[in-house]
C-alpha cells in the first residue's frame, strides 16, 4: 500500500513539474530553432557558395512562419486593447451619468430562521477581504475610510481584515482598526493566518483562503449564503460605491446566473503616477492595459487583475482559494479554477467603476529613491510573471475537466462529478444493478460516501426564509450549479489569453534579439528569401504595434482623466477631498513632460519590467515553483492632519 501511494505521489509530482515547466520548454525549443536557423545552416540548404540556388531549411521555414504569427499577435493585442479602452470609457460615462443613489428607506433584506432565532440579512451582503500583511497603518485606515464613505457600507459591508501570524502584533493592529471603524460597517472581523501549514506558500492567495473559510463559517445557512458576494482587493485599492451598486443590480436582476458570475472592474493607476520613474509608469500603464484588453462588452473571457468579486456559493463550489506555491498569481488562478470547474461556462460581468490603485514607488528622494523604485517595480514584475505557473495549472485543470465529463458519461446515473473513481469503475461492471439500486437522493449519497458538501448537489435548505421587503428569489433552495457541456470557444479563448500572457513576451524578445544580431552581422543577399521576407514583415509589424500602443496611451489619457474626475467628486461628497489631495494629490496628466514622446519610450519599460522578468520566471520554474513573497513597496506618507471628521455610523 505504501509503495503504491509513493508511486502515485511520484507520478503526480512529475506530472505537475512537467506541466508547470511548459513555458520554459517552449523557450528552449525557440532557442534550438534559432541555433539551427542562424548558426548551423544560416545561409539555407546550399550555403553561401551557391546563394542563388539555396533555399530555406526546414528550421528556417518553421522560424519564418512562427515569427510572422507572433508579430501578427503583437498587432492584434494592442488593437484589442484600444478597442476595449474605447468601450470601457463609453460605458463608464454611461454609468456615471446616473448619480449614486442614496440607500433607500426600504432596503432589500431577507429574514431567516436559525437556531438562534430569526435573523435579518441584507440582499446582497458584501464580504470584503482586505489582505493586510505588513501594510502601513495609514494605508489601511485610508482604504477603510473610503469604503466607509459608501452609502451602503453600514448596511451591507462585512469587512474581513486578513492578517498574518508572521507579522508581529497583527492582532493588535487589526483590533485597533476594528475599534476605530466598527460602527462604519455592517460588521468587521479579522482572521490571522497561521504559520507552518503543510503545503502552503506565503502570499495573498493563502491569506484570502484562510479569511474566506472563516467567512463561510460565519454564514453557514444556505439561504443566506446564496446572496453573499465575496470581494477581494489589495490593501491600497480604493473602490467606488458604484462598484458595489452595479454588482448588487446584476446579482438581483439576473438570478439565473448569479451563482456562476464573477464581477471584474478595470484598473487605473491614478494616485501617485506623477511621483514614479517613467519606466515604472509606462510598465504599470501597460499592466493596466493588459487587464483592460479583455474587458469589452462582447467578451466572454474577462480575466481579473487584483480586484474582483464572486458569490460565496461559487467559492465553496470550487473549494476556495488555493494555497500552494502555484497560486501566487491568485487573481488569474482563481479565475481559472472557477472557469474549468464550470467547464468554461463561467459568466463574467464587467463593472464600470475603475478600481483606483497606486504605482510601486519609494518615498526616498533623489537618485537613491529612483533606483529603489525601479528595483521595487522589478520585484513586483517578477511576482507577476511568476504567475506563468498558471499555464501548467490550466493544462491540469483542462484534463481534469475532460476526465470528469468522461466519468459522468460512463456513469449516467445521479452521481456528482467528484464521485470516487471506484464508483465509476463499478458502474461499468454492474451497470444494470446500479441503475436500479442506486438512490437518486444526493443527501444519502453524500452521507454514505463522506464527500465534501461543496462537491455534492445542493439540498433543500432546512430553514425557511421570508423577505422583509421582497420575497427571496431562491424559494428557500440553493440550486446545484448544473453540469453543462464544455464551452469549447471559451476554452480556446482562455488558452489564447494564456499564450499572450505567458509565451508571447518571452518568445518575442528571444527571437527579436537573436534575429536583430543575425541581420546585423549577415549580408542581406546571403539570407534565404523566405526568412528575409518574414524578418522584414515582422519589422513592419513592430512599427504598427508601436503605433497602436501610442494610440492606447493617448486613449488611456482620456480614461485617466475621466476616472480622476469621478474619484475627485466622490471624495468631495465623502468629505475626504482635502485629505486625498494632501496625501496623494490628483494629476490629470499621465505623461508629465513630453506627452506622447514620453509614451514612445514604453518599449524600455516593457523590456525591463516585462520581457526580462518573464524569462527569469519561466526558466526558474524548471528548478522551483516557490518565490519569496515580498509586499510591494508603496508610498507611505505621514498624515499632515488628523481626519477632520470622526467616524460616525
Amino acid at each position: 500500500m505504501d509503495r503504491g501511494s509513493s508511486s502515485t505521489s511520484g507520478s503526480t509530482n512529475t506530472y505537475a513539474w512537467f506541466t508547470r515547466t511548459i513555458p520554459a520548454w517552449s523557450v528552449c525549443f525557440i532557442v534550438v530553432m534559432l541555433v539551427f536557423s542562424f548558426l548551423v545552416e544560416p545561409y539555407g540548404k546550399n550555403g553561401a557558395i551557391r546563394r542563388y540556388d539555396s533555399a530555406a531549411t526546414p528550421w528556417q521555414l518553421v522560424l519564418s512562419v512562427y515569427t510572422v504569427l507572433l508579430h501578427i499577435m503583437s498587432i492584434a493585442f494592442p488593437a484589442r486593447v484600444c478597442y476595449a479602452m474605447g468601450d470601457v470609457i463609453q460605458h463608464i460615462k454611461k454609468e456615471s451619468s446616473t448619480p449614486v443613489k442614496e440607500i433607500p428607506k426600504r432596503r432589500k433584506t431577507q429574514t431567516v430562521r436559525t437556531e438562534k432565532g430569526s435573523q435579518t440579512f441584507p440582499v446582497p451582503l458584501f464580504v470584503i477581504i482586505l489582505p493586510a500583511y505588513k501594510e502601513d497603518m495609514h494605508t489601511l485606515e485610508e482604504t477603510l475610510r473610503v469604503l466607509g464613505a459608501h452609502p451602503q457600507a453600514p448596511h451591507s459591508y462585512h469587512i474581513f481584515l486578513a492578517m498574518e501570524q508572521k507579522e508581529e502584533k497583527s492582532d493588535v493592529k487589526a483590533q485597533t482598526l476594528i475599534n476605530t471603524f466598527s460602527k462604519t460597517f455592517y460588521k468587521m472581523s479579522y482572521t490571522i493566518h497561521p504559520l507552518g501549514i503543510p503545503g502552503e506558500a506565503q502570499g495573498k492567495s493563502s491569506n484570502e483562503s484562510w479569511a474566506a473559510k472563516q467567512a463561510c463559517k460565519d454564514y453557514p445557512n444556505e439561504a443566506i449564503k446564496q446572496d453573499v458576494i465575496v470581494t477581494t482587493m489589495d490593501a491600497d485599492t480604493h473602490l467606488s460605491p458604484r462598484y458595489f451598486q452595479q454588482i448588487a443590480r446584476w446579482h438581483t436582476d439576473a438570478p439565473e446566473t448569479k451563482s456562476t458570475t464573477m464581477y471584474v472592474p478595470p484598473l487605473v493607476f491614478d494616485r501617485n503616477l506623477h511621483h514614479v520613474p517613467l519606466p515604472v509608469r509606462t510598465a504599470d500603464l501597460m499592466w493596466a492595459g493588459a487587464g483592460l484588453s479583455s474587458l469589452y462588452s462582447s467578451s466572454t473571457v474577462c480575466i481579473p487583475t487584483s480586484v474582483y468579486s464572486l458569490p460565496m456559493t461559487l467559492v465553496e463550489h470550487v473549494g476556495g482559494w488555493d494555497t500552494d506555491p502555484g497560486a501566487i498569481g491568485e487573481d488569474m488562478h482563481m479565475y481559472l479554477k472557477c472557469f474549468f470547474a464550470l467547464s468554461g461556462n463561467l459568466h463574467t460581468r464587467i463593472i464600470y467603476a475603475a478600481a483606483s490603485q497606486c504605482n510601486v514607488s519609494s518615498d526616498v528622494r533623489g537618485i537613491s529613491g529612483y533606483m529603489d523604485g525601479l528595483n521595487a517595480r522589478y520585484g513586483q514584475a517578477l511576482r507577476h510573471m511568476w504567475g506563468s505557473l498558471d499555464t501548467g495549472f490550466a493544462v491540469r485543470q483542462f484534463f481534469a475537466m475532460l476526465e470528469r465529463h468522461r466519468r459522468a458519461k460512463l456513469a449516467r446515473v445521479d452521481l456528482p462529478l467528484s464521485a470516487p473513481k471506484y464508483v465509476c469503475d463499478a458502474l461499468k461492471v454492474v451497470r444494470k444493478e446500479l441503475l436500479t439500486a442506486c438512490s437518486s437522493n444526493w443527501t444519502a449519497f453524500y452521507t454514505s460516501t463522506g464527500l465534501h458538501r461543496s462537491l455534492t448537489a445542493s439540498e433543500k435548505s432546512s430553514t425557511k426564509s421570508t423577505s422583509a421587503s421582497t420575497k427571496s428569489s431562491s424559494d428557500n433552495t440553493t440550486d446545484l450549479i448544473p453540469l453543462q457541456p464544455i464551452h469549447k470557444m471559451n476554452v480556446l479563448t482562455i488558452f489564447l489569453r494564456l499564450f499572450e500572457a505567458h509565451f508571447l513576451p518571452t518568445h518575442l524578445v528571444v527571437i527579436l534579439t537573436t534575429s536583430s544580431i543575425f541581420t546585423l552581422l549577415t549580408p542581406s543577399f546571403l539570407v534565404p528569401d523566405v526568412l528575409a521576407t518574414a524578418l522584414n514583415f515582422s519589422g513592419w509589424c513592430r512599427l504598427i504595434g508601436w503605433t497602436l500602443m501610442l494610440v492606447f496611451f493617448w486613449r488611456y489619457e482620456s480614461y485617466h482623466k475621466l476616472c480622476v474626475a469621478l474619484r475627485q467628486e466622490e471624495m468631495r461628497k465623502a468629505g475626504m477631498l482635502e485629505e486625498m489631495t494632501e496625501r496623494d494629490g490628483f494629476s490629470m496628466r499621465v505623461f508629465q513632460v513630453g506627452g506622447l514622446l514620453e509614451a514612445g519610450l514604453f518599449p524600455l519599460g516593457g523590456f525591463i519590467f516585462g520581457a526580462i522578468p518573464a524569462c527569469q520566471a519561466v526558466l526558474s520554474h524548471v528548478f522551483t515553483d516557490r518565490l519569496t513573497y515580498v509586499v510591494s513597496l508603496k508610498p507611505q506618507f505621514e498624515l499632515k492632519k488628523r481626519w477632520k471628521r470622526s467616524i460616525t455610523p
